[in-house]
């Protein structure tokens, strides 16, 4: 093989893949002030985890609260945490198994029927802070989202949070100044949503409408807590949107549609064919 067209088949092939942003240098699960997701009551909505303070954490006005659910053959489990940190990139950290977790009814493996697009995926933060024991900041260090398939594999894991760099600071891309004092469970609510980089790997990794991931579960690290139960929910943005507002829905993103691989596809044999056909008439 000639140098020159070496080069040339090896550079077409990079020039692709950086197209389609084959190596994503940071991915996050990031704040949405612009959804409204307050008014939760502790009873009205399924939780996907739960995280309460427990023995003498209870006393400690700058706590930590760490819970875990998982996907064990089709069944809740809040001692089996994934073990690992979540599928690249990731804040490199993940949560241990954890006796902090509020078992029953306020853990739950959330069922994805009737999310399409990872842009659809809103995952509600109820915090309860006592502003007398130590003020009513938060910190989620880590938030793990775990997707599984109807045989209930993992499929991908996406992760948010200060990891190992916490600075308990508005720094840190949970970071959550002020969550209200003794509003109780669902009294406040605060929408968390994947990054358009989290949002493309897990549209990837689950296929065409989502269909290859059927539940969801999650673990949590929380900095700063004084008092609980803290709670995550899964809501769909489209019931928590009003679509007769210009932009107040997104728009599906992301991920290329079979079209745009089948042009990737022809880019490819198409250099190839270059590459062949210098070949013969070198």
């Amino acid at each position: 093989m000639q140098t020159g067209n070496r080069r040339l088949l090896i550079g077409t092939f990079a020039a692709v893949l950086l197209a389609f942003g084959a190596s994503p240098a940071a991915a996050d699960i990031i704040i949405d002030t612009s959804i409204d997701a307050s008014g939760q009551g502790f009873g009205a909505v399924q939780r996907l985890l739960t995280v309460e303070q427990t023995g003498s954490d209870k006393t400690n006005p700058t706590g930590t609260e760490m819970a875990c659910d998982a996907n064990v053959g089709g069944s809740l489990s809040t001692n089996g945490c994934l073990g690992a940190d979540a599928s690249s990139p990731n804040n490199g950290y993940f949560t241990p198994n954890s006796a902090d977790a509020v078992n029953g009814p306020k853990n739950s493996l959330a069922n994805l029927s009737g999310f399409t697009n990872a842009d659809q995926i809103v995952i509600v933060y109820n915090p309860s802070q006592e502003g007398n024991k130590g003020g009513t900041a938060t910190d989620i260090q880590d938030l793990t989202l775990k997707f599984y398939d109807s045989n209930n594999n993992l499929v991908i894991a996406v992760d948010g949070g200060c990891g190992d760099s916490c600075t308990n600071s508005a720094a840190d891309p949970l970071y959550f100044a002020d969550t209200g004092v003794n509003l109780g469970n669902g009294g406040t609510g605060f929408a968390l949503v994947l990054d358009a980089t989290q949002a493309a790997l897990v549209n990837a990794a689950c296929g065409a409408q989502l269909l290859g991931c059927t539940t969801l579960a999650a673990e949590t690290t929380i900095l700063l807590a004084n008092d609980g139960p803290d709670s995550f929910t899964l809501a769909n943005i489209n019931d928590l949107c009003d679509p007769n507002i210009p932009g107040d829905c997104p728009t599906p993103q992301n991920v290329p549609e079979p079209i745009t691989l089948s042009l990737f596809g022809a880019g490819l044999a198409g250099a190839v064919g270059l590459f062949r056909r210098r070949k013969k008439s070198a």
